[in-house]
């Protein structure tokens, strides 16, 4: 059964390669994003990562400003996502990211109706969001992700960076987000991104990708640093495993 799981998994990511490359790719951004991504562990690296297990961190001023626990079982789709809402009671919300259907709990009790369906849509997003800010150079190829080659500029710590602009084709919970990806020419490492969100006229912000870390094959940024602002995001407690975990995603039995 895991072999044949791994095979779908295989042909899908296939699949998602060539239907992006279909998209009149252009040559020159298609090559870099290539390279990026053998550098970063390779598709069977990607392809062999099952679980992810992560904190979503968010410092401001050097304190810490919010916390959000995943677990992601990306053969399954299955999720668990834990936080603290804003009165501070904790939540867990259990669901699937493909069918967005799942349980969730306040305080250990579960919930129902209206409440439960706003918390496991607001689980979806932080989903969308926090992945995002982890495992954005794996997802260059997604369907749906328009790449292009915008030139070189020199690297923010030295040496010339190719930069890879990422919009997307009526995809995502915000498809009229832009990225432009710092990627350096030696190496083919990932170094900062700029963004503008929802299509704002508005300069783009910076966040700088660094502490890189092997985790189970798989290249991970630890630390985001926005530039010239006080706020970092930081991902804690990572692993990444070839096999699930079903705890992680087994809802209490009351």
């Amino acid at each position: 059964m895991r072999s044949r799981i791994r095979a779908a998994v295989a042909f899908l990511f296939l699949l998602t390669s060539l239907s992006a490359i279909g998209q009149e790719r252009d040559p020159k951004a298609d090559k870099v994003g290539k390279e990026l991504i053998e550098a970063l562990g390779g598709q069977s690296a990607w392809e062999k990562a099952r679980e992810f297990r992560f904190d979503f961190v968010v410092e401001n001023e050097g304190k810490i400003a919010g916390r959000r626990s995943h677990a992601w079982d990306r053969y399954t789709g299955d999720y668990r996502l834990t936080g603290t809402d804003p009165s501070g009671a904790p939540y867990v919300v259990y669901f699937n990211v493909n069918t967005k259907q799942g349980k969730a709990y306040v305080n250990g009790k579960p919930v129902e109706g209206e409440e439960a369906e706003k918390l496991i849509k607001s689980a979806y997003a932080r989903f969308i969001n926090d992945t995002y800010w982890l495992l954005a150079p794996w997802k260059i190829f997604d369907p749906g992700v328009k790449l292009a080659y915008e030139g070189e500029k020199p690297c923010p710590d030295g040496g010339t960076c190719d930069i890879l602009k990422l919009s997307f084709d009526n995809v995502g919970l915000t498809p009229k987000d832009v990225y432009w990806l710092w990627i350096t020419r030696d190496g083919r490492k990932m170094v900062q991104w700029q963004y503008v969100l929802n299509g704002a006229d508005e300069p783009p912000t910076t966040a700088q990708w660094k502490s890189w870390q092997n985790m189970g094959g798989v290249a991970l940024s630890m630390e985001k640093p926005m530039t010239g602002k006080t706020t970092v995001i930081r991902f804690e407690n990572v692993s990444v495993s070839p096999a699930r975990t079903d705890a992680d995603f087994t809802p209490p039995a009351k």
